[in-house]
Order: structure tokens, then sequence, then C-alpha cells
């Protein structure tokens, strides 16, 4: 019989709780009221805290405590930049037929779980498993600003099925500039998704 929640199992839930916007940025994280929440003692939320702390998703605070990092217009702008950076990189050694291996399913989840699966499984395509790694942690990142993307721009699917199809060209050239587009628009609309992260559902 299980003990409870291992930490591995805590830090998951509580990174998606903050993924999906359970708390907003700037929101204090208070570990008790965690443990609380994900049923838990409070050790394992201190550790998971700590852990996504390196991660970026939280922030630690130097005279003790953790809160959600807050988000402005030039961060977001540099995450969809860094999003980018990492595509660009990967696919300098990418391997053609990883690359047409890629499954796009459009109703297999929400659009920002789509574009999370879609732009890792192109990072992962990569020699170099450290672009993988990269996107998976600045995926987590974007989450929030990605929920609210297909209100505040319209159009995801469009843009999702044309970076799945470049990918399954294996036209390393045109997934270059899809992705290039793709990411643009969203650095060029960071204030107007900033408005989404921050609204009152």
């Amino acid at each position: 019989m299980s003990a409870g929640p291992t930490s591995e199992r805590v830090q998951q839930s509580l990174k998606r709780l903050i993924m999906e916007r359970g708390y907003r940025p700037g929101s204090r994280l208070d570990p008790a009221e965690l443990a609380a929440i994900l049923a838990s003692s409070t050790t394992p939320v201190r550790e998971a805290l700590n852990h996504l702390a390196g991660e970026g998703l939280v922030e630690a605070r130097s005279g003790g405590g953790f809160l959600v990092p807050l988000i402005d217009e030039p961060g977001l702008k540099d995450l969809y930049a860094w999003s980018s950076d990492i595509i660009q990189l990967a696919l300098r050694s990418a391997r053609r037929s990883v690359l047409q291996s890629i499954e796009f399913d459009p109703d297999s989840a929400s659009t920002a779980e789509q574009a999370a699966q879609l732009l890792h499984r192109i990072a992962s395509a990569s020699n170099n498993r450290e672009h993988g790694e990269a996107m998976e942690r600045t995926n987590a990142r974007l989450h929030v600003a990605r929920i609210g993307e297909e209100d505040m721009l319209g159009g995801i699917d469009e843009e999702l099925y044309a970076l799945a199809h470049g990918a399954r060209a294996g036209d390393i050239k045109l997934l270059r500039r899809t992705s290039s587009t793709y990411h643009l628009r969203r650095q060029r609309a960071a204030a107007k998704l900033l408005r989404g992260v921050y609204r009152d559902d």
C-alpha cells in the first residue's frame, strides 16, 4: 500500500497546477497550503518547489518563500525568441527520418498542448538531445501564454498544420521559415497575449 504521493508525482501535479493557471503570475506559493491541496506532506512540496525554481516555473525569494514569476512583455518576447532559436539550432542537425515520422493529431489535445508536443518533437529530431530538453522546459514556461493564443490570435490550427507539414515533408528550409513566422507572430503579439495571461476567467 502506498504511503502517499511520491515526490515525482507531487512535482508533476504542482507543475501542471502552475502551467494551467491554477495560480496567477505573482501569486505566493505556500508549501503548507499546497501540501493540503496535493494530499502530501510539506517536504516533497518544498522539494518540488525548489526543483521547479531551477526550471524557471517558480521563483525562490532570497528571504525564503516561493511565488509564480511575473511575466512582462520583454520577458515573453524573449521566451518566444528562445523557442525559435532552439528550433533553428535543432534543425541544423535534424534527422529527416525522425521529422518525417512525427505524428500530428489536431483532436488529441488543446492547441496549447499540441503546440508544445509538436515543437518538442521537432527539437528532439536533432542529434543533440539538449535541444529537446531545452524545448520541454521552454514549453512549460510558455504554456500559460499559449492557453490564450486561440482566443487572442486565432488561426492556430493552420499554423500547427504548416509546421507539421514541413516536418512530415522533411523539408528543413520550409520548416525553418514556418517556425520563424510562427514565433515572430507571437513576439509581435506579446502585449496582447499578456492580457490573456492576467485576465480573470
